[in-house]
Parts: structure tokens; C-alpha cells; sequence
């Protein structure tokens, strides 16, 4: 795996197919994170792949493109062709009867002399004059480097296909990670505050310190009890569950402007945020007796409080 200076690369450019970079499987997360945070990579890993995916449209059209001409030339061909064969079998002064298509649905007779010469279409309004044999060669031509050319794109098409599975995958396990690493850092902080747990201040100095060091504890909207804190990036929420509850009571609906944390058909938080948040982003998970929920910020501004309300 090629490195750059911002660690190991996410593709190779030059080992691809027509220029089609190729995307390198990331088998170790933990050792690409260490020069980027996940985030970081899995947005150069979704640039990545909005390329592939154009590739594999413009790709797509250019073979749909020529599977709607190949037809036209086989058939041209098989015209040429008779053509040919009447020429070869008629006698001197002889006429051939022909049937040509007048307009669509339309078919009329006609009978011409043998001729040596053919116009073809060569398309952009131009025709050309060739003879048989000449016409007969050009058609021959088009007709292999269509075929080709077909032959290669369908190999083109199926390789992208492979190199989008493979981005795919790549930014699963990306995002799985950071979220990993979220939940660690969060376990670790919740049991760091325990070790240095002191006496509870009183009411208006809690509030005071929770809102300068951008964390706050708060009953919520709802029967649970709730923290949170934020980063640069992110607001995570801690919300406390019921004694003996499951993760799988648990319903935790994040929306762009607002969050709801359910047990069991009971409400434990809910509230419109004070800012904007971005759904895709967010996570939620289930650590011991506490509902732990990522919101991803749309905005990279600090929040002065959880819900609008507070």
C-alpha cells in the first residue's frame, strides 16, 4: 500500500484500467486512523467514491450509446453485402427490383441497374461515396472496433463495480470504528469522573460550572436523567435507563432538529435541539444502565445548551 504524507493511501491511481484508480481493501482501520481521524477518512473515502460512481454512469452511457449503433452497422453491412451479390449475379443491362423503406411503416419497390458505388451515412449530416468493396471493408472495420470497444467497457464497468463494493466496505468499517472509539472515550471519561468524584456543589454553581466547561446535567423532558458534553465536532448524550433495562426496549429517534430517547413506550428524553445536527452521522448505543447517544453537528459551533428550551 502506497503512504503519503498524510499516512497510507486509500487507492493506487496508476493500477487501474483506463485510468481508473484502484481502491486498496483497508485491512488494518486502526493503523490508517492513527495519521487521520476517522471522520477524515471516511469523507476522502465518500469523494472516492461519488468518482466511482460517475466513472460508472459516463461509462454506462457510453455503452449504451453503442449497443444502440451496433445494430445500424450489421444491418448496413447485410445491405452492402446484397448489394455485392446482386452485382455479381445480374447481366449486362440487367435492372434489380429493391424494396426501401419510404418513411416508417412505409415499404415501396423500386428497380435500379447494378451499381459498383454505395453512399454511407457517416454521421453529423455527411455521407460519402464508396465503392463496394471499399464500403464493405469500412462496415467490417466499424463492426471489430465496436465489438471491441463493447468488450472493453463491459470489463471496465465490472471492475468499477468491484472498486465501489470495495469503498463501500472500506467506509462501514471506518465509521464503525470511530464510533468504537467514541464509546471508548466516553467509558473511559464516565469512569474517570467517578475515580475523582467529589460532593455535589449546590444547585446555581453546578449550573454555572456545567455551562462553562460546555457539559450539563439535566432531568430532560421526559422520566430519565440525562448529561451531556460536546466536542468540536459532536454532542454526546448520556441518558440513564430504568433498572433492568434492555437494549432492546430501547427506541432512540434523532432527527436534524430534534431527539427522543423511549423504554419501552415511556418517554426518558425529548426535546428540540438548540442547534442542527446531521442524522447520517449520529449514533446511539447501550453502555451498562445509561443510553449513550452521538450527535454529528451540521455546523462546527458551539452549542450553549442541549435543547432550545434549556
Amino acid at each position: 500500500m502506497a503512504a503519503t504524507a498524510e499516512g497510507p493511501a486509500l487507492f493506487n491511481p496508476g493500477e487501474g484500467t483506463r485510468g481508473i484508480p484502484e481502491a486498496i481493501f483497508i485491512e488494518n482501520v486502526e493503523a490508517i486512523c492513527q495519521h487521520r481521524k476517522p471522520a477524515d477518512v471516511v469523507q476522502k473515502l465518500q469523494e472516492l467514491y461519488s468518482k466511482y460512481q460517475y466513472m460508472q454512469s459516463s461509462l454506462a452511457a457510453q455503452r449504451a450509446s453503442l449497443k444502440a449503433k451496433l445494430p445500424d452497422i450489421v444491418s448496413a453491412l447485410e445491405t452492402v453485402n446484397h448489394l455485392v451479390e446482386r452485382k455479381a449475379e445480374a447481366a449486362e443491362g440487367e435492372t434489380a427490383e429493391y424494396t426501401y423503406q419510404l418513411c416508417e411503416n412505409i415499404w415501396c419497390k423500386a428497380e435500379a441497374p447494378p451499381s459498383a458505388t454505395v453512399c454511407l451515412w457517416l454521421g453529423a449530416n455527411c455521407m460519402l461515396e464508396y465503392t463496394l468493396e471499399e464500403a464493405v471493408e469500412l462496415l467490417r472495420t466499424n463492426e471489430a472496433n465496436a465489438r471491441t470497444s463493447l468488450k472493453g467497457l463491459d470489463e471496465d464497468i465490472a471492475f468499477l463495480r468491484d472498486q465501489i463494493t470495495t469503498t463501500e466496505v472500506n467506509i462501514a468499517r471506518t465509521h464503525n470504528y470511530g464510533v468504537k472509539l467514541r464509546q471508548k472515550r466516553t467509558e473511559e471519561e464516565s469512569a474517570s469522573a467517578q475515580a475523582i468524584a467529589s460532593p455535589a456543589p449546590s444547585v446555581p454553581a453546578a449550573s454555572r460550572e456545567a455551562k462553562s466547561s460546555g457539559e450539563a446535567a439535566a432531568a430532560g423532558a421526559g422520566t430519565g436523567a440525562y448529561t451531556w458534553k460536546q466536542e468540536a465536532e459532536e454532542v454526546e448524550v448520556s441518558v440513564r435507563m430504568p433498572k433492568g433495562g434492555q437494549k432492546s426496549d430501547v427506541k432512540v429517534t434523532i432527527l436534524v432538529d430534534s431527539l427522543r430517547v423511549e423504554h419501552a413506550g415511556t418517554v426518558l428524553l425529548e426535546g428540540a435541539l438548540r442547534h442542527k445536527c446531521s442524522p447520517n452521522g449520529s449514533t446511539w448505543t447501550m453502555t451498562g444502565s445509561r443510553v449513550e447517544v452521538t450527535l454529528e453537528k451540521a455546523a462546527q459551533e458551539p452549542w450553549e445548551s442541549l435543547f432550545a428550551e434549556d
